[in-house]
């Protein structure tokens, strides 16, 4: 290398001082990597460009050091620099590109913004850190094998969900706090949690740009937060002002280690848009996978390829889930030895919402939902999400109240497929808040009972509320957060979700890993699944029914014969979302059982887990929009109904 440029003299002779001989590094490899003799740095930047690298005291106050690149130190447009025999344990760094201090897209953690929604200025606030690879190791951690058909799947905001929750954790608005959440998800029987947006991202809008950059440089309304973070972001780095302490690795770290040690797998979601290099898409779930122990990503935006995702062999094993995704294309007819891919089920939401609304002519697609399910992929089937109404506000609202946001209620969605159930928002009627317990109850059924992944979005368990707003993208304040008051208030219906999904875990045809087939076709006596109306074996598909019955026949869950058959054998599920009571049929059980109902929505209180001593055996009257569960059982058994959930519950308490 020429240091006789006096152009370059000063800043090159300063770093071979100080900190270490410079030589041309690898282009290969963008960001700042730890490598064999040094350190590596590589960004991309256009070729005609000045590019320099900024070396940070940590925490310190003096000017940088100031490395420039030399001209033929690059690849295309990809500059790398490597500086030998350095130790930079105490420092941070920037590039200045054409005079303008930008951060790494590819650095693996940002000193200076751990303060959310606080407006920052990136050129004198902002410095990015190195890998810390000196955490605490893993101590013989191992992931749990939480496959699609036995997850349940619990959708959260880490700022939001913990922030209000003043008497049960310490460590508010951060991983660490999620780590206190455990039991909560345990004892609710959650195994599998998804994070929205996580890593770091930028949430306000910056104080100072230059058009034109080619930098993440995310620009916002004024005095407008960024809440949810489907944005642009560093997609290395976790988001500081998650947490709770100022070693980011070694919190998230704790987090997934202490998820992993009680059988709860982590999912994050990951949102790249248009612009987004897929290469970097790539290597962003790769590191995470590898150095965070992360076991899926919910993949949003269009700057990422699906194909090469579920092709990589770094990612093999890990879950992705993709909205819009034709997964019977990829696989051309051949089966993978295990399901990692999955689809996130828009259509669920819509049609089962219209079916719980009684819209007319919702039976067809509601009886086709609840069966679906694929021998490739998985599918994430969800009533809300964070997009739109809550579970609460889906049967309290028929119209958005978006005014907070400031954009005249023009913003989100004016579909909604709610009813509110009689009144808008709030009320004191009797009648309407019953009838609003029944629908939440029922919703939550339709997810839980229904053959793919149910996917739970945070405080719908005990009936959270936006007011309305379904659109909460820059609601970091109570609307947005999670009201934990509600848990207390709501206390019933927590434990019927409880009850709901402890049931479908006793269950094993209730969420089996291939789809349904509505035929005997091992000759056990009894279709794996059934279709009913007024009349057994019938269901009518009428555009003015709303009339649903299923069978199931849980032979079909046992992987070969048991001599000594599950007392699980036959499940009905009964669906009226008529405005009135309406007979279903039931199908004729082997001599000597009857049906004994177990779960009634139309009923107050819990509704679950009945200990209910009257035998049905040709029909069952089904109140006005409820759904009923029945077993089938030995005409002269009189105890032990709900002996599977029980067992369930007492192992999970245990």
């Amino acid at each position: 290398m020429d240091l006789n440029n006096k152009k370059r003299k000063g800043g090159v002779a300063l770093a071979s001082r100080r900190l270490g001989r410079v030589e041309k590094g690898q282009p290969l490899i963008l960001g700042a990597n730890k490598m064999e003799g040094g350190y590596n740095f590589a960004v991309e930047a256009s070729e005609d460009s000045e590019v320099s690298l900024l070396l940070y005291k940590k925490r310190g106050a003096a000017a940088p050091v100031e490395i420039v690149f030399p001209k033929d130190f690059h690849t295309g447009r990809v500059w790398a620099l490597k500086l030998c025999s350095a130790s930079l344990r105490d420092f941070e760094y920037n590039y200045k590109i054409d005079g303008e201090i930008v951060q790494d897209p590819y650095a693996y953690g940002l000193h200076g913004r751990e303060h959310f929604g606080v407006p920052y200025d990136p050129e004198k606030e902002v410095r990015c850190r190195f890998l810390n690879e000196n955490v605490s190791g893993w101590e013989n951690e191992t992931a749990p094998a939480v496959e699609y058909e036995n997850m349940i799947l619990y959708k959260l905001h880490v700022r939001g969900y913990t922030k209000l929750a003043r008497k049960m954790v310490s460590h508010k608005g951060t991983f660490l706090g999620l780590t206190e959440m455990i039991p909560y998800w345990k004892e609710l029987g959650i195994n599998a949690i998804e994070l929205m947006p996580a890593y770091e991202f930028c949430e306000v809008p910056i104080s100072k740009s230059k058009e034109g950059s080619e930098h993440i440089k995310t620009r916002r309304k004024e005095n407008v937060v960024n809440y949810w973070g489907y944005a642009s972001g560093f997609y290395f780095s976790p988001k500081s002002a998650y947490c709770s302490t100022r070693e980011p690795e070694q919190e998230f770290r704790y987090m997934i280690r202490e998820l992993h040690k009680n059988g709860i797998a982590c999912i994050m979601e990951f949102y790249f848009p248009e612009e987004t290099d897929s290469l970097m898409a790539l290597r962003a779930l790769q590191f995470w996978r590898d150095f965070y122990h992360v076991d899926g990503f919910h993949v949003l935006g269009e700057g990422f390829n699906r194909e090469m995702l579920l092709r990589d062999g770094i990612l093999s094993g890990a879950k992705l889930i993709f909205q819009g995704f034709d997964f019977d294309h990829f696989y051309r007819g051949k089966l993978p030895a295990r399901r990692c891919g999955a689809e996130s089920n828009m259509n669920f939401l819509q049609d089962m919402r219209r079916f719980l609304k009684s819209d007319e002519g919702m039976v067809e697609a509601a009886a086709w939902h609840i069966r679906h399910n694929s021998e490739n992929h998985g599918v994430i089937n969800y009533m809300v999400c964070q997009d739109g109404f809550t579970m609460n506000d889906l049967v309290s609202y028929n119209y958005k109240h978006n005014e907070a946001n400031g954009e005249g209620n023009q913003d989100g969605s004016s579909y909604n497929y709610s009813w509110n159930c009689g009144v808008e928002g709030p009320t004191r009627k009797v009648s309407v808040r019953q009838m609003r317990e029944r629908q939440i109850k029922n919703a939550f059924l339709m997810m839980l009972l229904s053959q793919g992944v149910p996917m739970i979005y945070h405080g719908d368990e005990f009936g959270n509320s936006q007011s309305g707003n379904n659109n909460a993208y820059c609601q970091d304040n109570a609307t947005g957060w999670t009201d934990w008051k509600g848990l207390s208030r709501n206390q019933g219906l927590r434990e019927f979700v409880k009850d709901a999904i402890a049931f479908r875990k006793a269950h094993p045809v209730l969420h089996m890993p291939v789809e349904l087939k509505g035929v005997d076709y091992l000759t056990k006596g009894f279709p794996d699944v059934s279709l009913h109306g007024e009349r057994a074996w019938y269901l009518s598909y009428e555009n003015t029914s709303r009339l649903l019955g299923m069978m199931y026949y849980g032979a079909y869950a046992r992987e070969k014969e048991d001599l000594e058959a599950a007392e699980d054998d036959f499940i009905y599920i009964g669906y009226n979302f008529h405005w009135e009571n309406r007979s279903l049929a039931l199908p004729n059980l082997p001599e000597g059982m009857c049906w004994k109902k177990i779960a009634d929505t139309s009923l107050h209180g819990t509704g679950f887990c009945l200990e209910e001593e009257e035998e049905y055996k040709k029909s069952i009257e089904i109140g006005p929009r409820a759904i009923v569960v029945l077993l089938g059982r030995q005409e002269a058994e009189k105890d032990a109904i709900m002996a599977p959930v029980a067992a369930l519950q007492d192992h999970h308490e245990a």
